[in-house]
């Protein structure tokens, strides 16, 4: 989306070491834990991320649960984690959705 931001769909724990390796510096997760039996869960997630020295941030929503609230928060952790951020969800569809709010 922007050098500072990219968009992607479900990433899994083996894959953070190369996900730092590639630049970026933050995951922010806005995946809800449990949609799918096979999704890792965020607390794997953010083990996986520490380990690769990579900020995280987990912002759960769904689309039924969009709020300004989850827009202002997305805002804060856009502006505080270090750059750039990989953020992602189940397709990336939720994330731009997120994003373009």
């Amino acid at each position: 989306m922007t050098d500072d931001l990219t968009i992607y769909k479900q990433i899994y724990p083996s894959q953070c070491v190369k996900i730092a390796e590639l630049g970026y510096r933050s995951v922010l997760n806005i995946r809800p834990d449990a949609e799918i039996e096979t999704q890792p869960n965020s607390c794997d997630l953010a083990k996986a991320t520490e380990q690769a020295n990579l900020a995280y941030q987990h912002l759960p929503f769904d689309d039924e649960r969009l709020s300004m609230l989850t827009v202002e928060q997305f805002a804060d952790f856009y502006h505080s984690m270090p750059k750039p951020i990989l953020m992602f969800c189940g397709t990336g569809a939720r994330a731009k959705l997120l994003y373009q709010s």
